[in-house]
């Protein structure tokens, strides 16, 4: 005796569509989760890396006499580094990166002082570093000296030396070691060029309308995740070294 119904061997066209509806749902709520986690992944390897590079400070202070590189302020003739010239307008870490008098082309490098204490030259790269290029933001426009490439690869660190180590020269000069920073990632670079962007040129001394999501290490050597504003208070419009009665302009 034959049955009358027909076997079925595989899916309707609605099923299948329903399949592919649903795998995209998941997919859009997962891929973001998967990106957040990369990237904080790659936040951790910052932190490590700016832990690093400020134990390599320190070993070149107390080789030299407790004193921090030379000055590489601008408003010290003598220093040999200028405000450049083509590039007029404000852009990240400024007062950190300026140029060198006989020679524009060419942009202050700190890691010559640090590389004998370093075995590895990639912490001087943030993993998120993909440049700063030109952008506007409410109607400014900004350029930076790299070109848009990753800074590493122009300037050999996506990290600064503050410029305020510099200026004040020794370590018996920092006030505040646990409030001062040594150095700090240029840009926020983990938050997406774009949102990095707005943070930089939005940010005000002292406070940050976006949060906390700047990677920095300090003087007394521990390295924290801390707000564009925290860092342009010691850097802008001068300068500052933090001390007990407030914030001191340095040349």
């Amino acid at each position: 005796m034959h049955s009358s119904q027909k076997i079925k061997n595989g899916f309707t066209l609605i099923e299948l569509l329903v399949v592919i509806a649903i795998i995209a749902i998941l997919a859009a709520i997962l891929f973001p989760v998967f990106a957040q986690a990369r990237e904080k992944a790659r936040q951790t390897t910052c932190t490590s890396n700016v832990k690093e590079l400020g134990i390599a400070w320190m070993m070149y202070v107390q080789d030299y006499d407790e004193t921090y590189p030379p000055t590489n302020s601008t408003q010290n003739p003598a220093s040999g580094w200028v405000n450049s010239t083509t590039y007029t307008t404000k852009y990240p870490c400024k007062p950190c990166r300026p140029h060198l008098a006989s020679d524009q082309s060419v942009t202050y490098d700190p890691t010559i002082y640090a590389i004998p204490y370093i075995k590895n030259y990639d912490i001087f790269k943030c993993p998120s570093d993909t440049g700063i290029g030109t952008f506007t933001v409410n109607g400014v426009t900004y350029t930076d000296p790299s070109g848009g490439l990753p800074l590493w690869k122009v300037e050999h660190t996506s990290y600064c030396l503050n410029t305020v180590m510099t200026r004040v020269g020794s370590l018996a000069g920092i006030i505040l070691p646990a409030e001062t920073y040594m150095g700090a990632e240029v840009m926020s670079f983990h938050m997406g060029k774009g949102t990095a962007q707005q943070a930089w040129a939005t940010a005000t001394p002292g406070q940050s309308n976006i949060g906390p999501r700047r990677v920095a290490y300090f003087c007394d050597g521990h390295a924290k995740i801390t707000s564009d504003g925290f860092i342009a208070s010691q850097c802008s419009p001068q300068p500052s070294l933090p001390t007990d009665s407030g914030l001191m302009p340095v040349q």
